[in-house]
């Protein structure tokens, strides 16, 4: 507990020995009225000056003989305390003379409160220690700031937010908000106690709680503000609005057609056997309809809820490929198509959700049969990369996987609305038969997986849909997600490519 000064300190700080003119001083200050008083007897003539003189010698001697243990045993009782001012470190207790002397009882006591404090402030530093280890097992950030702003102190949240070299600078470096600053000086000038305000920092939305401390803290520290992440519940909000948005505005067709056919079986069709078989089909169909845009809107909010979560597990694109060939090979047929997949080049790490991987490349291939020329080949092929292009995806080499059909181009002005949600291009409205989610669904994916996606469509070349993932390791400070999110592919209805 003690702290050890070096030899240039402890020199300087060490109480010297008393000079011997001080001893002498003492001394003679008691012997003073003794020598007074002898000066009167040899001026009454009462007493000869020579056995004046050997008198007074004998009262500082005994003076001395009596005086010299006690203010031995002061001055070292005075070193000892100063060295205990100072927190040095005291291995050996002054020397005193008998245990009953005053001087002992009083170094006894000083090593009492000693002790007392030693265990205080053991005590004191470990709950300090204590209370630091609560605070950084807290998942939210946490600054402590003294009078003028300054950060005197931040948890572990903080740090790695913030930067760890956060500390001792002004909180208005760290947080860029006119609103959060304001309510910050309010909180310091003592003009309010306590608020809450909804910040947006780094991407995320925190609710911001500043409150003033009851007493001034360690460090100088009189506010502290804390940062809880509402972003994954302000997403769920919005997704929520859109679910609800976009499943009331695409069950209204469906929903229709429903009820305008059972009000016709209801009246006019009542015994028209023929009519009521047309319609049940039809019927079937459009309940079918609800039933994949329902499935699609259910996994495409899944995969928003998890889309800060990165997946961590390698996976093996060309065996999801087979497995996607597998699949659609009884639909290619039924088209008069054929799925050609080429050798994919060597096994490379590629982290990822082998179901979600599953569901994209899924999707992009049934558009690639669905919008295809009757009796054309679509063919899928893989190959590696450097990224050249894609500066938002963290690798420097990218694995690449092409789905490419023959069939009518897509215009150049739809190009860049393909994966919006219901997004339809003109020319295949007519036709189209699915949920007009497959790309939005695709594009989540790929935003989970830090990938991307382009399209190229002309009258010569075709459309060819190419899907890019990163290779290697992603960084450190992404985390790691659950692989299991989705157990299954959604139907691969997306619009054309």
């Amino acid at each position: 507990m003690f702290k050890k000064k070096d030899k240039s300190q402890e020199q300087e700080q060490q109480q010297p020995v008393e000079p011997l003119y001080r001893f002498s001083e003492r001394v003679l200050t008691v012997c003073a009225p003794s020598a007074v008083m002898l000066l009167a007897l040899v001026w009454a003539g009462e007493v000869q000056p020579g056995s004046a003189v050997v008198g007074f010698g004998m009262v500082v001697s005994l003076t001395i003989v009596l005086t010299l243990p006690f203010l031995t045993n002061l001055q070292n009782l005075a070193q000892y305390t100063h060295k205990l001012a100072q927190e040095e470190d005291v291995s050996e207790l002054p020397r005193i003379g008998s245990a009953n002397d005053e001087s002992a009882r009083i170094v006894a006591a000083i090593n009492q409160m000693r002790n007392i404090w030693t265990t205080r402030a053991e005590q004191l530093e470990a709950q300090t220690m204590s209370d630091a280890a609560v605070l950084d097992s807290l998942p939210d950030p946490l600054l402590m700031l003294d009078e003028d702003g300054i950060v005197t102190g931040a948890n572990f949240a903080a740090r790695s937010f913030f930067g760890f070299n956060s500390r001792d600078k002004k909180l208005s470096d760290l947080i860029d908000d006119e609103a959060l600053l304001a309510a910050v000086q309010r909180i310091l000038g003592k003009k309010s106690k306590k608020e809450t305000l909804e910040i947006s920092l780094q991407a995320k939305v925190f609710n911001a709680k500043i409150e003033r401390l009851p007493a001034e803290a360690k460090g100088g520290a009189v506010g502290i503000l804390a940062l809880y992440d509402m972003t994954a519940q302000k997403q769920l909000e919005q997704m929520q609005a859109d679910f609800v948005a976009n499943a009331s505005h695409e069950l209204r067709t469906p929903l229709s057609v429903l009820s305008g056919f059972i009000e016709t079986l209801q009246g006019p069709a009542k015994d028209d056997a023929k009519a009521r078989e047309e319609f049940l089909n039809i019927m079937s169909l459009q309940a079918q309809r609800m039933s994949k845009l329902i499935e699609s809107l259910l996994s495409l909010s899944r995969i928003q809820m998890n889309e800060h979560t990165k997946p961590s597990e390698p996976v093996d694109i060309c065996e999801i490929l087979n497995n996607v060939k597998t699949v659609l090979e009884s639909k290619a047929e039924k088209y008069h198509m054929e799925i050609v997949l080429k050798t994919c080049p060597p096994e490379a790490r590629i982290l990822g959700n082998a179901s979600e991987l599953m569901q994209v490349f899924q999707n992009i291939t049934d558009n690639a049969l669905k919008y295809g020329r009757k009796g054309s080949t679509v063919t899928v092929s893989c190959r590696m990369e450097n990224n050249m292009d894609y500066p938002q995806i963290p690798s420097a080499r990218l694995y690449a996987v092409s789905v490419h059909n023959k069939g009518d181009p897509i215009p150049e002005k739809d190009l860049p609305r393909l994966s919006e949600r219901f997004y339809r291009v003109d020319a295949t409205k007519n036709k189209a038969v699915g949920t007009g989610l497959g790309l939005a669904i695709v594009r989540q994916i790929l935003k989970r997986h830090d990938g991307a996606f382009s399209v190229r469509s002309s009258a010569e070349e075709g459309t060819v849909f190419t899907i890019y993932l990163p290779m290697g390791r992603r960084g450190a400070s992404e985390e790691s997600g659950d692989s299991a999110t989705i157990t299954a592919p959604a139907p691969a209805d997306s619009e054309k490519p």
